[in-house]
């Protein structure tokens, strides 16, 4: 996949975004959707901006939307454009907080480090492609490939199944906070 097509597929946020077809949720209050909710406060509003990317990479890699918000919650990583420095030297990127050493990866879509912590849909895109491709090389496991995007089972279990809780426990507090304003 080139760029040009990474372009068109990104641009089908605009064109034809799940956002539009979304479940009505069966509860009152203005919110007509759990997006309405899940991005209005706290750490999540700035992201408020890209959620249909959030929608359209989940919808486009066959992924629960609710999982990316999760790790998007977890990693909390700036949409500035920065990167944060990790201690072994590399540097998290974005919102999804995309390693510089995964680049390699995504060099079959000429997505370059300026594009993963400047432009937020661009580090979404990678985020959704990478917790596919991890996925799928955990045999369709989910939560190993959730894992397998932060850190390799094989390299270190403990840090691996640590993210896996926290993002868990991410989900649980998007259940949460949607059932609290639907029981209101």
């Amino acid at each position: 996949m080139n760029k040009s097509l990474l372009s068109y597929l990104l641009g089908g946020v605009l064109l034809f975004s799940p956002v539009s077809n979304a479940a009505q949720m069966q509860c009152h209050g203005k919110a007509q959707h759990w997006r309405d909710i899940a991005y209005s406060t706290g750490v999540m509003s700035k992201y408020k901006d890209v959620r249909n990317c959030i929608a359209w990479t989940a919808y486009q890699f066959d992924l629960p939307e609710e999982l990316l918000y999760a790790m998007l919650d977890v990693e909390r990583g700036p949409i500035n454009g920065k990167c944060r420095t990790n201690k072994n030297g590399t540097q998290d990127c974005g919102p999804a907080q995309i390693n510089d050493v995964r680049l390699s990866e995504l060099k079959e879509f000429n997505l370059t480090k300026s594009d993963i912590k400047s432009k937020p849909c661009h580090n979404v895109w990678a985020m959704g492609y990478l917790l596919r491709r991890e996925i799928e090389r955990a045999d369709g496991k989910i939560w190993r490939g959730v894992g397998n995007y932060h850190y390799n089972y094989s390299a270190n279990p403990e840090i691996h199944n640590r993210y896996i809780r926290k993002v868990k426990s991410s989900w649980r507090k998007l259940n949460n906070k949607i059932e609290t304003y639907c029981s209101q």
